[in-house]
């Protein structure tokens, strides 16, 4: 089931053009790859300084072995949720010794709807950062639990990882949990423990040597703080901020789905039935874990559903268990037909929802592709409009070399650019959703 699940992620995926930020990470990897710079992300030949370079590198390290199209940057998504299913069943077997149990609780994360039709494939960190998060958290708690300082120390080289997909949350995650882990145990001597002071050392020194041999330390440092700062800010406004309050939450319940609703099942009939509810204190510590570090997302009223996503692994190791021991044979079939349902949904989606989705009139891709047969792509192209960076992206794959913006390439022989002022002689325009992109040749 699980294998199908995944197989289920790649119909189509070279035909279903890059959407959102797709082209952004991609676009910034192939500007590694074509400049040889792998230290400081550029996008479009601007030094790029909202993100650390990891996904990045993966994304390149993808191009060689597939040659640049979508699935060079969504294989490293796909490859990542299924490392984060192997580890969800690791974890789980480890702690229940059930592998019923255990597949339940990864083909679960897999199912999750804002996984499977959704992070599970686009090129995007999320679903890659929830793998870090969770191995982590697991090294953590074997560190923890176990009482070995050697998983410790290795917590804090997943978190110097972790950062450099992420940046500061990796951090946020690293402490909270640890702290979570001595509230819950009431354990305070262990915050002597040297191990642990070394650990937060080692989380700390690889970025530090990374952001010091970037061109600008101190930039990259203030954007990275910007940019986590954002996303935990609040409101002073009440209304707004009651209003994220219950709708948030909302939106992390169907992001959940199938679980949530089959979870929530359970324990609604468990409670009409009077039935006593015992859950090991594994789970309450898990639940405790996901709680805390689910706070900063809960009260910044800019948050979004995916900011939430490196917490499904610990839910769905919750959610198997709930499902298995609680709602136990009748549910576990209910989960697993579903599972089915939404697995060929998919596939459907794959074979017949992507096709018709490129047959829009406002195809980038398409856009992009009409361009290069237009103009001659071994002259020198630039790129003005980073708001439809995907077309930039659609000429790097066919030029086979980054285009850059026109300050970066002042010889430029053809100017793709989506701005009022006249550049030149409009050759070509297409009208992509409201936003008119022009292409124009120099004047000689």
């Amino acid at each position: 089931m699980i294998a199908l699940g995944i197989l289920s992620l790649f119909p189509n995926i070279n035909l279903y053009e890059f959407r959102g930020e797709e082209s952004l990470r991609t676009i910034v990897a192939f500007e590694m790859a074509d400049s040889h710079n792998y230290l400081q992300p550029t996008f479009l030949g601007d030094l790029y300084f909202n993100k650390p370079p990891l996904f990045n590198w993966f994304i390149v390290l993808s191009s060689k072995l597939i040659p640049w199209s979508e699935l060079t940057a969504r294989i490293v998504s796909i490859l990542f949720v299924f490392l984060t299913v192997f580890l969800i069943y690791r974890f789980s077997y480890k702690l229940f010794k059930n592998t019923e149990l255990a597949l339940l609780s990864g083909l679960l994360y897999l199912i999750s709807v804002d996984i499977l039709f959704w992070y599970g494939y686009l090129a995007e960190i999320d679903v890659t950062l929830a793998f870090f998060v969770f191995l982590m958290f697991y090294i953590q708690y074997k560190g923890y639990f176990e009482r070995n300082n050697y998983f410790v120390l290795l917590s804090g080289i997943t978190a110097c990882i972790t950062f450099l997909l992420k940046g500061f949350p990796a951090f946020l995650f690293f402490g909270v949990t640890y702290i979570c882990f001595v509230l819950y145990r009431r354990d305070f001597r262990y915050l002597l423990n040297p191990f642990l002071w070394l650990s937060g050392i080692l989380a700390i020194t690889i970025p530090t040597v990374w952001i010091f041999s970037t061109s600008n330390p101190e930039m990259y440092i203030k954007r990275l703080f910007i940019e986590s700062v954002i996303r935990a800010e609040g409101s002073s406004d009440i209304t707004k901020l009651l209003v994220h309050f219950i709708t948030y939450p909302l939106l992390n319940i169907k992001q959940l789905i199938p679980a949530s609703v089959l979870v929530a099942v359970i324990l609604f009939f468990a409670y009409r039935n009077r039935a006593k509810v015992q859950l090991p204190s594994e789970i309450k510590l898990f639940l405790f874990v996901a709680f805390v570090n689910y706070l900063p997302y809960l009260l910044a009223v800019h948050s979004r559903g995916r900011y939430v996503i490196p917490l499904f692994p610990i839910i769905m190791v919750v959610s198997g268990y709930i499902i298995h021991n609680i709602g136990r044979e009748k549910w576990i079939r209910i989960a697993i037909y579903t599972a089915v349902v939404l697995i060929m949904a998919r596939f459907i989606l794959g074979f017949v929802g992507f096709p018709i989705f490129m047959e829009k009139k406002a195809s980038r891709k398409r856009a992009a592709y009409d361009i290069a047969k237009k103009i001659d792509l071994n002259s020198n192209i630039a790129c003005d409009c980073k708001s439809e960076k995907t077309v930039c992206l659609y000429i790097d794959f066919l030029k086979g070399k980054a285009v850059k913006t026109s300050r970066h390439t002042p010889n430029w022989d053809y100017l793709i650019d989506c701005s009022d002022k006249s550049k030149g002689k409009e050759i070509l325009s297409y009208d992509l959703r409201g936003k008119i992109l022009k292409v124009y040749k120099r004047v000689k």
